[in-house]
């Protein structure tokens, strides 16, 4: 391998993923891509130990591996979430973290409604139902109607007000809480602001989660959050597993505190076979998927090839999660 060439790194590319896009950008601007996987620590860092720049899907990017990389300029992390990645740490080392806050909103917003409904009209248990030859099993109710119930979003960032276009035209009525957006955000949507979490824990007739996962939000929903929810709610989650405490979601489904759920996103992924998630036939699961179509994916592809590039010209990438940060790249100041 040429050593003169800068060397992008990706963490972790599966095999059945295509990374021509980013190749073409990378190559053509005379670097170089290299794709690994790795299952431990160990084998992470030797993967990585040379890389001028890294990509990152899903791995963990510890202050142990960002220590192991001292060539290492930027991380550009595929989508929004940063809770893989230690950015204290990448601080220190002088390496700018880009990651794209405005991705895959419309495919979220969209899964978020997709499960609402499926668990709203029993879609799981009739899918079954007519495969078995049951038809129809037993009594529906019961279900509700959805349009006039009410839909209570936690957290308001760019998804959770992407969904409420949809939820509205559905006619249900839209609630959120989210302690850090003014009062002024949530009128220009037309959404009441709730300014307790009880509260609108006590009002929703669906509880649809859009927190990011960071100390303050892991098991923000937890046994005392689920026993403030109507016997007949249900939560949905598009956004990380650990915002819901998993073992409380458990019993409250098992206790029928609510009355079920439709997840994308679970604290241990791939949920593992022996989960009761999985036995339940009022929870609607997906293989945390909600951000992908196959637009949507090409574009990712795309502008992270682009961000590495960028940094290779002497670009600053258009979203950087460390503004602060004293770059080892050799970039023009920030203005």
């Amino acid at each position: 391998m040429d050593e003169t060439k800068f060397l992008a790194v990706h963490t972790d590319a599966r095999p059945t993923m295509d990374f021509t896009r980013e190749r073409e950008l990378i190559e053509g601007g005379g670097g170089i891509l290299k794709l690994t996987q790795a299952s431990t620590e160990e084998e992470l860092i030797s993967n990585v130990k040379d890389a001028n720049g890294l990509l990152v899907l899903g791995a963990q990017i510890t202050r142990r591996v960002i220590e192991a990389m001292p060539k290492c300029q930027v991380m550009v992390r595929y989508g929004v979430g940063l809770d893989t990645l230690d950015i204290p740490a990448a601080t220190e080392h002088g390496i700018v973290v880009a990651h794209f806050p405005d991705f895959c909103q419309p495919e979220v917003a969209n899964q978020a409604i997709l499960l609402l409904l499926a668990c709203a009209k029993k879609l799981t248990l009739l899918d079954q139902a007519v495969r078995s030859g049951t038809w129809r099993p037993g009594p529906l109710g019961p279900m509700g109607a959805i349009e006039g119930e009410t839909l209570g979003l936690i957290a308001f960032g760019n998804i959770a007000r992407t969904v409420v276009p949809r939820a509205k035209a559905l006619g249900l009525n839209v609630i959120a809480w989210d302690p850090y957006v003014g009062e002024g955000v949530f009128r220009s949507f037309g959404v009441e602001r709730v300014t307790k979490i009880e509260e609108l824990l006590n009002r929703s007739d669906y509880v649809s989660v859009h927190a990011p996962l960071s100390e303050s939000t892991r098991g923000l929903i937890g046994k005392k959050e689920f026993q403030a929810m109507k016997s007949t709610a249900y939560i949905i989650n598009t956004a990380r597993g650990p915002v819901i405490d998993e073992t409380a979601l458990i019993n409250a489904l098992q206790n029928e505190e609510i009355a079920g759920a439709g997840l994308d996103v679970f604290e241990v992924e791939p949920l593992p076979n022996s989960s009761p998630l999985t036995q339940m036939n009022n929870v609607v699961l997906m293989p945390h998927s909600a951000s992908y179509s196959d637009d949507s994916f090409a574009s990712m592809q795309r502008r992270v090839g682009e961000t590495i590039t960028g940094i290779m010209e002497g670009r600053w990438p258009e979203y950087v999660a460390n503004p602060n940060v004293t770059p080892r790249a050799t970039l023009p100041p920030r203005g």
